[in-house]
């Protein structure tokens, strides 16, 4: 391996390894919010309920679980050099375009659920079939198979759609809008 290309590597794992460790933090206190709301959660003693039925009792250990994984995320990051001085390269946003689609496309999603102008799993539906097309296209489009992607992706969009809805209603007894 030459040394270019052995600088590039090492660049890559500490940009990571920053990325990582900022990244924790989140985890961590998203984490303990979690452990938090669980704890202010109704207890339902006025039913005597036993402590082990109480409703907050399962989110506060995956709440738990994710501040640990945090933790070992943290810990990780800094072993691996997350704080060493590096150079800075500009900020290019078409280098971001993912994230930027993600965030822009779920919450026009959230938008229009909130609206409620068209059933669930239709909304749903679409939105996932926007997904697997957009983030499968460039690949589709070498192979020559756009078509079959936005078939595959329109599948993928229903079944998850109904079985999303499906899941919810039925099993979980959630209302959905």
């Amino acid at each position: 391996m030459d040394q270019s290309a052995q600088n590039s590597e090492t660049e890559t794992q500490a940009n990571l390894s920053r990325a990582d460790f900022w990244s924790s933090f989140l985890w961590i206190g998203l984490g303990l919010a979690i452990v938090v709301i669980s704890w202010r959660m109704d207890r339902l003693e006025h039913l005597q309920a036993s402590i082990y039925t109480a409703p907050g009792l399962v989110p506060a250990f995956l709440g738990l679980a994710i501040a640990f994984m945090g933790v070992i995320l943290l810990l990780r990051a800094l072993r691996q050099g997350a704080l060493l001085p590096r150079t800075r390269r500009p900020l290019v946003l078409a280098d971001h375009w993912r994230l930027i689609f993600s965030l822009g496309w779920s919450l026009f999603y959230a938008l229009v659920i909130v609206s409620r102008t068209l059933p669930f799993w239709l909304i749903t539906a679409c939105y996932v079939s926007v997904f697997v097309l957009v983030f499968q296209y460039a690949e589709r489009r070498a192979a020559g198979q756009v078509k079959r992607g936005l078939i595959v992706a329109v599948v993928h969009g229903l079944i998850a759609g109904l079985l999303i809805q499906y899941v919810f209603e039925e099993l979980f007894l959630v209302r959905l809008p």
